[in-house]
């Protein structure tokens, strides 16, 4: 069962490994990307940043689809790290175990305008969004467990 899907560049790092894991109490970690799937050394620094008594898996985002529907899956907490909005899009359209997505560090990149902080969104990512709203629970933005959630619809309005 997905506790919690957050997108975040860095993907596994330390602000995750000790805040987001205490908050979200998982039992396994999922890094859907396939840039790390198939990256040793990205894989080797993911392994390292892993916070103890908890298991990490790192799929490609087809790979972690089929994680995710496996009927095995349904019994283990499951926090899910994606890099990207577009990405996450293609994860929540293959499988229906995610419910809420976390949005915390989208870096700038070209037509992206700041709106949040550490979130630059260009007009591709706000119309994922905007579909992805449709597929989910729930879409908020938060660097931090202890910061106040907000819904990402009010921050694009």
């Amino acid at each position: 069962m997905v506790e919690l899907l957050r997108i975040d560049e860095r993907l596994l790092h330390g602000q995750v490994a000790t805040t987001w894991v205490n908050a979200v109490g998982p039992d396994a970690i999922l890094i859907a990307n396939d840039e790390a799937a198939t990256n040793e050394m990205s894989k080797l620094a993911l392994k390292m940043a892993k916070p103890a008594g908890c298991k990490l898996a790192i799929k490609t985002l087809e790979e972690g689809a089929a994680l995710l529907n496996n009927p095995k899956s349904k019994d283990i907490k499951i926090f899910v790290i994606t890099r990207t909005i577009a990405d996450t899009l293609k994860l929540i359209k293959a499988t229906d175990q995610i419910h809420r997505v976390n949005i915390g560090g989208v870096k700038k990149r070209e037509g992206g305008k700041m709106v949040a902080a550490a979130i630059f969104l260009n007009d591709e990512d706000i119309a994922d969004i905007k579909e992805m709203t449709a597929l989910v629970d729930e879409v908020e933005v938060r660097m931090v467990p202890s910061e106040p959630r907000t819904d990402i619809r009010k921050i694009l309005k």
